[in-house]
């Protein structure tokens, strides 16, 4: 088994030309900075998950079999370039985009002249909202961008936003029936090497979606969400956000700071909580 690519929480093997090994760690990151304190048991939750909904979702995907307590095993696909973010509240990186009148998507130009949106406001209609895949911080990618910079065929682009906008009303099914609400979710396909038939790939977790408790939803306000919002809170509330600024200026590396027990801790029970609400099942530590 050879190493072909160490993620920021995920470790990608080769067994053979056609078959690659994924490996869900307990490492965590935010603001495309990896931090040196892991999280219990989330590489086995993320794995859990991936299991879970490419069992329940039954469309075409790359998922094989899962091969350890936090590896599943895959065909290899020729990925697509983009990754695609499907959301239904004006919140995260859309509210700021929104805050500087930067957000190029077809068909929302009216609805974002408005002055006067909440955070966290529920979208008229899915939004369909592609970025660039990179290591380092993925960018808003328009559809005009993707066609005129030959990213993806008009074909290729209108087969994965029809894909991700069904993708994300099953998901939200699921979700919503444990009282959730799925306010953001991240997609990636690839192609068949054989057929050129695109498929779902990658993995859908927490660390793929953003979910909120129905009973606890206001808008205009922060919301509380079963994911790593409470690690990206915290790290704003200390200044690594104004630190990773600077440093990104002047090309350093920022000092990364020890996250406190009760934060880890926090952040564990929110993604086994997740997983036992959504899936209706109990989540063992040990297999």
């Amino acid at each position: 088994m050879k190493l072909i690519r160490k993620g920021k929480v995920k470790d990608i093997y080769e067994t053979d030309d056609n078959t690659l090994i994924f490996s869900f760690s307990d490492r965590i990151s935010a603001f495309d900075v990896i931090l040196k304190d892991e999280i219990p048991y989330k590489g086995k939750v993320l794995c859990d998950f991936a299991l879970f909904w490419f069992k329940n979702l039954k469309g075409k995907s790359h998922f094989k079999k899962r091969v350890g307590t936090n590896k599943i095993e895959v065909a290899k696909l020729n990925m697509l370039p983009v990754e695609c973010v499907v959301r239904s509240y004006l919140y995260g990186s859309l509210y700021s985009r929104y805050l500087q009148n930067n957000i190029d998507i077809s068909g929302t130009e009216e609805y974002f002249a408005n002055k006067d949106l909440q955070l966290a406001s529920k979208l008229p209609n899915l939004v369909f909202d592609p970025t660039t895949k990179s290591d380092q911080h993925d960018k808003p990618l328009s559809e005009t961008e993707i066609l005129n910079n030959k990213v993806l065929s008009q074909t290729e682009l209108t087969q994965i936003k029809e894909l991700s906008l069904d993708l994300f009303s099953r998901v939200n099914t699921i979700v919503s029936a444990s009282d959730f609400i799925l306010s953001d979710i991240k997609f990636e396909f690839g192609k068949d090497p054989n057929t050129g038939e695109i498929m779902l790939g990658d993995s859908i977790g927490p660390d793929e979606f953003r979910i909120w408790n129905i009973r606890d939803y206001q808008v205009g306000h922060v919301q509380d969400s079963y994911d790593k919002q409470i690690l990206r809170d915290w790290l704003q509330r200390t200044g690594f956000i104004e630190e990773l600024e600077k440093c990104n200026n002047h090309n350093t590396d920022p000092k990364i700071p020890k996250l406190p027990n009760y934060i880890i801790e926090k952040v564990s029970q929110r993604y086994i909580d997740a997983y036992e609400r959504i899936t209706r099942s109990t989540f063992t530590k040990l297999d």
